[in-house]
């Protein structure tokens, strides 16, 4: 795919898990009661439909990014801005009405996971998302 040779592409992985470690570094570390909270306040605004409180908690930069996985419909696009997201969520939250919304660890971040029927949806939200 990289039309490089194994040695290049070990390099190039190499070079990518540094990015990623600095890039980690750099993020400001909340404690978990901190993350906790923040999430929980974005759970009760998701589940009112507060659309300006929504957009208080996400980043101005945030990305809603969506991946069905050849499985389960999702955009084509990347939507960008913590108030195009946050409207974006509660369109999409008042057609889809999730049976309950519950704390989840992904990727090792705490996060909230959406179910309906008693199966996890594709929606959670991770701390990178958040202000």
């Amino acid at each position: 795919m990289l039309d490089v040779s194994v040695p290049g592409a070990r390099q190039h992985a190499s070079r990518a898990r540094r990015r990623v470690a600095r890039a980690k570094q750099s993020m400001p570390q909340a404690s978990k009661a901190e993350r906790e909270r923040v999430l929980a306040v974005f759970r009760a605004a998701y589940e009112a439909g507060d659309l300006a409180g929504l957009v208080r908690l996400l980043h101005p930069d945030a990305v809603y990014v969506t991946g069905g996985g050849g499985k389960a419909f999702a955009a084509r696009k990347l939507i960008h801005g913590g108030e195009r997201v946050a409207e974006v969520m509660v369109r999409v939250g008042h057609q889809w009405h999730p049976d309950r919304i519950d704390f989840a660890e992904v990727g090792g971040e705490l996060a909230l996971a959406f179910y309906r029927d008693g199966r996890s949806t594709p929606w959670t939200l991770s701390r990178s998302q958040t202000v």
